[in-house]
């Protein structure tokens, strides 16, 4: 097998893309997460229930719920994609070094 470096920086750089994709996606959901819980303690508030009430029912409710499911499936897939990236970066030095080695043994 021939080292090809454009194929493992292709390789390489496809994984970064993915995982910068899944990250950005997965801090995006994160970072909406007060605002959600806001948002859904608002839907509970009323005269006759307090602010510690109204989060109290939105932190158990199905919506809220269903928001930090997002957030856990989001995450989930950023850090399989950093897996897949950083196991990119050492598919590829472990080529070079490969290439290197036989390159040396040929000389000998």
């Amino acid at each position: 097998m021939d080292f090809d470096p454009n194929k493992t920086y292709a390789a390489v750089m496809k994984a970064g893309d993915e995982w910068a994709d899944k990250k950005a996606a997965y801090e995006l959901l994160d970072d909406l997460t007060k605002t959600m819980l806001a948002e859904v303690t608002s839907d509970y508030m009323t005269d006759k229930t307090s602010r510690a009430g109204a989060e109290m029912l939105a932190l158990a409710s199905k919506r809220y719920k269903e928001h930090l499911a997002s957030v856990a499936a989001a995450r989930r897939e950023f850090l399989r994609a950093q897996v897949s990236y950083e196991g990119a970066k050492m598919l590829a030095g472990l080529r070079q070094t490969q290439e290197s080695t036989r390159r040396a043994e040929m000389r000998l």
